[in-house]
């Protein structure tokens, strides 16, 4: 095997890209059957890997990830660092954790695993194991059960690192409820279809955008389409400016369960500069509202925005520590595709040391999902933490990828779980083309569940 230019391997390149960004050096990668050759500017780097590390690494894996395991040893040698994660630059870590669990180890020796053969850092391979334990009982695959997703692009600004479908809704109010209308649709007929199918629905999760951007009536119209289905039920109001009582009754007479209030930050400064149209006064009222209704609580925090400092990021995790919603997310600043930030190469200098503070001082919290994305800051992760027994179910099985999911909206991607087999169907992200073409692409995905489940 031979790749004379990693360039032209995504998964290599990814490598690549933890050490250097966008604009890393020429590097090649040889394999002859017993030594992998990394060739840099000016060095060269040679490995072989035990046979007992097969045992590990499915066979129809093992050139591929002893690639990318050999491209980052020689990229840690060639500059002297190392990643929290190691080698590993996929969504879901844990699903490698659970591979080494079917392979016969124990949690010991998977946590063992992940450092030796991956190379991930003590104390991420540790949080994966109370990750791991925490889903213990909540993430058995399912082909029987599909969670319900309900997308709603409109917020009331965009922030900066905002990549979503979303659009400001004080711009889009006539087509928010042009929008709504199709989406409540779409909603009945995708539940009728699971019904006459034999399904049946563990979770409803409404996401953005920030539904309760929605005028109350509109709001009201959504969640009478989708119905009591008295499961877990969880609501993005993610901007605490749009969470009044109005909305929050709304959500509680139509069976929500655990509503999401974002403060991201508890810096008025940094919110501004965001752009976020909210205080954090605004979050705590907000917060009140919500709890005095009985709701589970999911608040959601960003390490690593721009000009804040540790001692910002702790005040706003003692803050929400403070209040014991049931979860608690911490998300590494990703400067994604789509979002105004995207193209930015500053990065924070703190944001290791804020995401290790998060991982050491939630007491009475555990770890319970996890995952990472592209171009994330410091290379690092989102991880939800939650009291015990108060776990998201969705973002679990969603996560971990256990059970299915009914995507409905501009942009939702629905995944279809049938025989061992994952497929997808993506919606229209534009909402412009979601309303226009509304009946054939509709069409199209009761169709493709119905080929799946025949």
């Amino acid at each position: 095997m031979r790749v004379n230019d990693i360039h032209t391997d995504t998964e290599l390149s990814d490598v690549a890209r933890l050490f250097f960004g966008d604009d890393f050096p020429s590097v090649s990668l040889e394999y002859d059957g017993k030594t992998f050759t990394v060739e840099l500017p000016e060095k060269r780097y040679e490995f072989e890997y035990a046979d007992d590390i097969y045992g590990v690494i499915p066979p129809a894996h093992k050139i591929g990830r002893l690639s990318k395991i050999a491209v980052y040893d020689a990229l840690c040698a060639f500059t002297g660092r190392d990643m929290a994660w190691g080698a590993l630059t996929g969504v879901r870590p844990s699903k490698l954790f659970y591979e080494c669990l079917r392979s016969g180890m124990d949690n010991a020796a998977a946590v063992d695993a992940m450092q030796k053969i991956y190379r991930v850092s003590g104390m991420r391979s540790s949080v994966l194991d109370e990750i791991i334990k925490a889903q213990k009982g909540k993430v058995e695959f399912s082909s029987e059960y599909y969670n319900l997703y309900v997308h709603v692009p409109y917020c009331t600004t965009r922030c900066s690192y905002c990549s979503f479908v979303s659009a400001p809704i004080a711009k889009n109010r006539a087509q928010s409820q042009q929008y709504v209308k199709l989406l409540c649709d779409e909603i009945m007929r995708s539940k009728d279809l699971l019904r006459e199918c034999g399904k049946k629905i563990l979770s409803v999760y409404i996401g953005g955008g920030t539904p309760s951007a929605l005028d109350d009536d509109t709001f009201a119209e959504l969640l009478d389409a989708i119905g009591d289905l008295g499961c877990e039920y969880t609501c993005e109001a993610g901007r605490p400016d749009t969470v009044a009582s109005e909305k929050a009754d709304i959500m509680r007479s139509h069976g929500v369960t655990r509503v999401c209030v974002n403060p991201q930050t508890l810096n008025d400064k940094t919110l501004a500069a965001i752009g976020r149209s909210h205080s954090a006064d605004d979050f705590f009222r907000a917060y009140d509202t919500v709890r005095a209704r009985g709701f589970d609580v999911n608040c959601d925090l960003i390490a690593g925005l721009d000009g804040e400092t540790l001692d910002d990021f702790v005040k706003s995790l003692d803050g929400v520590y403070a209040l014991r919603p049931q979860n608690i997310t911490v998300h590494s600043l990703s400067k994604k595709n789509g979002s105004a930030i995207r193209y930015r190469s500053d990065e924070n200098s703190d944001i290791s040391k804020m995401l290790d503070h998060a991982l050491t001082h939630v007491d009475g919290y555990r770890p319970y999902y996890l995952y990472r994305q592209k171009r994330q800051a410091g290379n690092l992760e989102n991880i939800g933490f939650s009291l015990p027994e108060c776990e998201c179910v969705n973002n679990i099985t969603t996560m971990e990828e256990t059970v299915g999911v009914m995507a409905c909206g501009a942009g939702a991607i629905s995944k279809i779980f049938e025989n061992g087999n994952i497929s997808r169907f993506a919606n229209m992200r534009d909402v412009s083309l979601y309303i226009s073409r509304y009946d054939e692409k509709l069409t199209a995905k009761l169709d493709c569940f119905r080929a799946a489940f025949a």
